[in-house]
């Protein structure tokens, strides 16, 4: 008697929904820093395989470059809103409140994402650098035309430097950045920003 074997149909893709996938790798990222990130905690974090991940994203750099944009556009989107701010000291005070808020939200943090990531090495080889280094420099600038406002205003003395006092603060910034992924708690980096706002020469 013959026998017909029966194929099982073959499994459909997993179906996943790409923004959820990228808050995911962000999240990912953000813990363990890009260097460290495997392409096995990518399909992990993200809950597909390497052939989806490749499909979808890319490799791990154009998957970071992706989740750097998302990274922008949502948890530091406040950097540029605080520029509504009515003082420069408000202005100053809320960009490093809501950084420090940020860079503790997480059990263990890296630090911010783009911060860190414009000094990385790992990153020079894929152009992802410059782009995170160009859009620092970018918000520099909108922080100083910020504080011409605020010298034009009043609210600054006449003679401040608005390129110094934006590259003092992005400095702080970057600093806060770098003390949270060593570990500093949310009370100490409130600390070093009551340091600067006690010194700042704003109303």
């Amino acid at each position: 008697m013959e026998t017909t074997k029966t194929q099982k149909p073959l499994g459909r893709p997993r179906k996943f929904d790409k923004d959820v996938a990228l808050e995911n790798a962000l999240q990912l990222f953000r813990r363990k820093g890009y260097e460290a990130t495997s392409m096995t905690d990518i399909t992990e974090a993200l809950g597909i395989n390497r052939p989806s991940v490749y499909a979808a994203f890319g490799n791990k750099e154009t998957l970071f470059s992706q989740v750097l944009a998302k990274y922008v556009e949502g948890p530091t989107a406040y950097l540029d809103e605080v520029l509504f701010e009515k003082t420069s000291r408000e202005v100053v005070r809320q960009l490093l409140i809501q950084s420090v808020d940020l860079l503790t939200s997480l059990e263990k943090s890296t630090g911010c994402l783009a911060v860190l990531s414009s000094v990385s090495s790992e990153l020079e080889s894929v152009g992802i650098q410059q782009k995170i280094i160009d859009s620092l420099h970018r918000y520099e600038k909108k922080l100083a035309k910020r504080f011409d406002q605020a010298i034009n205003e009043g609210d600054l003395p006449e003679g401040s430097n608005s390129e110094s006092l934006s590259k003092y603060v992005t400095t702080v910034h970057k600093g806060l950045s770098v003390q949270a992924s060593n570990g500093a708690s949310k009370e100490e980096l409130y600390g070093v920003v009551e340091v600067l706002l006690q010194s700042w020469p704003g109303k």
